[in-house]
């Protein structure tokens, strides 16, 4: 794997009316990122849909650049949402081989984790994707038996989302 970027990463969660974390299993994030290579910052508004099976954390993911990471929080609590505590702050070392891509975490609060994504185009292609992403982790002397299907801010309070 070859490093792409080191970065720090601090993500405000939402929920609000019928739409909650805990309830749905789905998130809605502001993501604000600082690149130390560049220095370089900029935001991002997240949707995670629900996870889709019972091995990975795969689920649908929607996300787009905001230019004003502060303003976005503002429009998402104008229209009824509410921060959710804590911010997952993490310090993030980015990888890829190929297709693959890894990322280190240190995790305030956590500690240290690996995440490694394969992006596929439709669900047929999800079954090799996680085969390899095994492989990856045999190689490493785990199994996706030794994974979390748990997400960092459901960690933080204790939750199972």
């Amino acid at each position: 794997f070859c490093l792409q970027k080191r970065v720090k990463e601090t993500d405000t969660y939402f929920d609000g009316g019928l739409y909650g974390i805990k309830k749905s299993g789905q998130a809605l994030r502001v993501r604000k990122t600082v690149d130390y290579m560049t220095g370089a910052e900029e935001s991002e508004l997240n949707f995670k849909g629900e996870k889709i099976d019972n091995i990975s954390m795969a689920r649908a993911e929607f996300e787009t650049e905001v230019r004003d990471g502060d303003v976005a929080m503002k429009i998402l609590e104008a229209i009824g949402f509410h921060k959710a505590e804590p911010r997952v702050v993490k310090e993030r070392w980015l990888m890829s081989r190929g297709d693959v891509h890894a990322c280190l975490d240190e995790v305030e609060g956590l500690g240290s984790f690996l995440e490694l994504e394969i992006l596929v185009e439709n669900e047929e292609g999800r079954p090799k994707a996680l085969a390899r992403i095994e492989e990856i982790l045999m190689s490493l002397g785990y199994t996706m038996k030794d994974t979390t299907r748990v997400s960092y801010l459901g960690q933080l309070q204790g939750g199972n989302f």
